[in-house]
């Protein structure tokens, strides 16, 4: 199933969906283990754009993941690849950076260590899900246990795509406000041995980003011209 930027009428709700997506909406929603699913995705802006669920969620030709779901061909690792049908730019951005690379740490002498001393569990939950690692596919199209669930920043994917795009925009609301987050950071960036986001709470810059969050235009889109809104200055005493 090739990808596309799917478009349809509008709902009252301002909703675009497609027939396929209504579909997946309405057996979801019988299903309370994953309302949830369709309820964060009918508040993202993809809803309101058209982006229904075989945008991300359908399997491309040649997927080594892809899996028969109700009639439909699904890929259960959806990637940067797919991402990168409507966002190509920040995926390139995203390639260039030091993040893609975040697994080539699981061949270094660190995470061994870690695995050996800790246990391999340990590590899957620890390093791998910070750092990412390669996805493994079975004879069946199945993600190996112990590769799979996986939001590593670096993960290496079936169809050779590096990275986890909800390591930062958590599906399915995929909120720019949400990525923005210091928090969001502070996912990865904790603890005793990287302590960035302890070190930036009780920094000036995090006590102000707390003091005015309000005035921060966290979902404005990138590269716009909205900007934090400031205090206006006081008056200078009168002499």
């Amino acid at each position: 199933m090739a990808k596309k930027k799917p478009a349809s009428p509008a709902s009252a709700q301002g909703i675009v969906m497609d027939s396929d997506t209504q579909k997946c909406v309405d057996c979801h929603a019988q299903n309370h283990a994953v309302v949830d699913i369709t309820e964060q995705w009918k508040a993202s802006k993809h809803a309101k754009n058209g982006v229904g669920c075989l945008a991300c969620h359908g399997a491309a030709e040649g997927d080594a993941d892809k899996w028969k779901h109700e009639g439909y061909t699904m890929t259960h690792v959806p990637t940067p690849k797919d991402c990168a049908v409507c966002h190509e730019r920040e995926v390139k951005e995203f390639d260039s950076s030091h993040h893609s690379k975040a697994a080539e740490f699981i061949g270094s002498l660190d995470n061994i260590l870690g695995e050996i001393a800790e246990g391999g569990p340990a590590a899957n939950m620890g390093c791998k899900q910070c750092h990412g690692s390669t996805v493994k596919i079975d004879a069946n199209g199945v993600p190996v246990a112990g590769t799979w669930p996986n939001t590593g920043i670096g993960r290496i994917n079936p169809d050779g795509s590096k990275g986890s795009c909800t390591a930062c925009h958590t599906r399915h609301l995929f909120s720019r406000a949400q990525g923005r987050e210091p928090q969001t950071c502070g996912r990865c960036h904790m603890g005793p041995d990287h302590p960035q986001i302890e070190i930036y709470q009780e920094s000036k810059h995090g006590i102000m980003f707390t003091a005015f969050r309000e005035r921060m235009a966290l979902d404005s889109r990138s590269g716009s011209s909205a900007r934090p809104t400031r205090s206006p200055r006081p008056a200078p005493p009168a002499t």
